[in-house]
């Protein structure tokens, strides 16, 4: 055998067996991750909720895996894997009342200027005190999570961009001195469903302004007040009411939801709103109102007609729409 037949049979060899370890590459495949979640050590099926949760440990059994969580994604990150590789996951409930896409934060303001203006998913994870004011072009989900949010003494939440309350939850004021502390003061776009809204100062529970641009949509909302001298709902702009159960206890000077501008329209349909006191239930001071069939609004004012019902004296409610900070 010559130095060339040898020559060609050790290259052949040596193809057969790059072949042969290619071939058992492929067969194995890549590397598999597994990934098990815990919350407080204790095993779940599925990954704890965004905004309830915090990161508490990352496990891995491959050193190299530079495992990483992403609060914001809610997702694991990890570089390139070189060979099989588990990453335990160890949540805890978050220590902070508000989450921010997954970021905790102590007050509901802290929590409000982290939003800015991107489009942002706010928690409530505990029943809290706290108040706050949204900036012009926010983009907000808030999820109440069944808590009570109290905005103790100054306007619980003011929107001024955009804004969804959902999750169950109930929103209030209790500060005893809190003259002018509403529940919900919107100037932008606001949608509340299923939120008990409360307010147990002198103030009204909920204001939509008459800036020109404030719409705001209550499904399946209570608001129940029971003082003589209190008006629970007033609407300055585009309001739409469905499903809804508002009560009052006023005297003729204080319906339970007035509407007092010539621009504002008020929609009802399906809801029971009443006045416990010698007041009215909806009260049209201007602008239109419309109100279906399948709602129970005994004694309203100034609804089936279009002429301008007589003017009442009320609470001035336009300070808010002067404030240069706010649209």
């Amino acid at each position: 055998m010559n130095n060339k037949t040898i020559s060609r049979l050790m290259k052949a060899g040596a193809l057969g067996l790059f072949t042969a370890a290619v071939i058992g590459l492929t067969a194995c495949g890549d590397p598999k991750l597994k990934v098990t979640y815990s919350v407080d050590g204790k095993i779940v099926e599925e990954l704890p909720d965004q905004g309830l949760y915090e990161i508490k440990s990352i496990r891995t059994n491959n050193k190299n895996a530079n495992a990483t969580w992403d609060c914001n994604t809610w997702s694991l990150k990890t570089d390139t894997l070189t060979k099989n590789t588990t990453v335990d996951l160890d949540f805890t409930y978050t220590s902070h009342p508000f989450t921010v896409n997954g970021m905790g934060y102590d007050t509901l303001q802290e929590a409000f200027n982290a939003a800015g203006t991107t489009s942002a998913k706010i928690c409530l994870t505990k029943d809290a005190e706290g108040s706050g004011v949204t900036a012009v072009g926010s983009d907000i989900t808030f999820s109440l999570n069944g808590f009570t949010l109290d905005g103790a003494g100054s306007d619980t939440i003011v929107n001024n961009g955009s804004m969804t309350i959902t999750g169950a939850g109930t929103l209030t004021n209790t500060a005893p001195g809190g003259d002018n502390s509403k529940t919900l003061v919107n100037f932008g776009t606001m949608t509340v469903s299923d939120v008990t809204i409360e307010n147990s100062t002198k103030s009204f529970s909920v204001w939509n302004s008459n800036n020109g641009q404030s719409s705001m949509s209550l499904t399946n909302c209570t608001v129940n007040r029971s003082e003589t001298e209190i008006i629970p709902v007033i609407n300055s702009g585009i309001m739409t009411v469905s499903g809804c159960t508002i009560s009052g206890c006023g005297d003729l000077t204080h319906p339970t939801l007035l509407q007092n501008d010539g621009k504002a329209s008020l929609t009802i349909s399906g809801s029971t709103i009443t006045n416990g006191g010698a007041g009215y239930s909806v009260y049209r001071e201007s602008g239109t109102v419309n109100m279906d069939s399948s709602t129970n609004a005994p004694n309203p004012y100034g609804i089936e007609d279009s002429a301008p019902a007589e003017v009442i004296e009320t609470p001035e409610v336009t300070e808010e729409s002067e404030n240069p900070d706010v649209i």
